[in-house]
């Protein structure tokens, strides 16, 4: 079964208005954590694989999207996160829903749904391979997931690759597909700056 990298569309940003420092503002006004205790958990959330309702007790959070965009994407990447239109949440929610926590988002685009992804992906050590530099480790030359182990999760993350991005299998790689949904670009070697069509 092969593995995906999920990516913004090549010539996109991000357009929702949304990163570390927004969401721990937000979340401190119904958390037991500060806003700087809250930054350093979700600078590590990736890799530590932290739910966002482990670390807030609020049920919804509030974003906007940049005025100046026109990127009216289903499927909006933002780092490891993945907000979903409601009529993508309803396409996705059964493939997506055992592999990390929704949680509702009000918008200036309507409500939506985040993904905080949760779930890590076993390596195939035999066909992924570690770059070095001076002799340091220096991230991977090649990526490779365990086919077993990928079979029933649609996506995951790599902790060797540091949990840094999203992966897919198949199956949500055919599901955006038949349903076109927008927002998502897909790469099939792992480590590449070339999209798969």
């Amino acid at each position: 079964m092969n593995s995906y990298r999920l990516e913004l569309p090549k010539e996109s940003t991000t357009a929702l208005i949304f990163d570390s420092y927004i969401l721990a503002k937000q979340m401190s006004q119904q958390s037991k954590l500060g806003i700087n205790e809250l930054l350093v958990k979700l600078q590590r959330l990736p890799y530590e694989n932290l739910s966002l309702y482990s670390l807030w007790d609020g049920e919804h959070l509030n974003f906007t999207f940049n005025p100046e965009s026109n990127d009216d994407f289903d499927v909006n990447m933002v780092g490891t996160y993945i907000v979903l239109k409601m009529s993508a949440y309803s396409v996705l929610n059964n493939l997506m829903a055992d592999f990390g926590e929704f949680i509702k988002v009000n918008t200036d685009r309507g409500e939506m749904m985040l993904f905080n992804l949760l779930t890590f992906a076993q390596e195939d050590l035999s066909l992924t391979e570690r770059a070095y530099l001076d002799g340091f480790e220096d991230g991977l030359k090649s990526l490779v997931f365990d086919e077993n182990d990928i079979q029933k999760k649609s996506l995951y993350k790599s902790k060797l690759e540091g949990g840094n991005f999203v992966y897919c299998n198949e199956l949500f790689f055919n599901a955006v597909k038949k349903n076109n949904l927008t927002g998502v670009t897909f790469y099939k070697d792992l480590l590449s700056t070339f999209p798969e069509n």
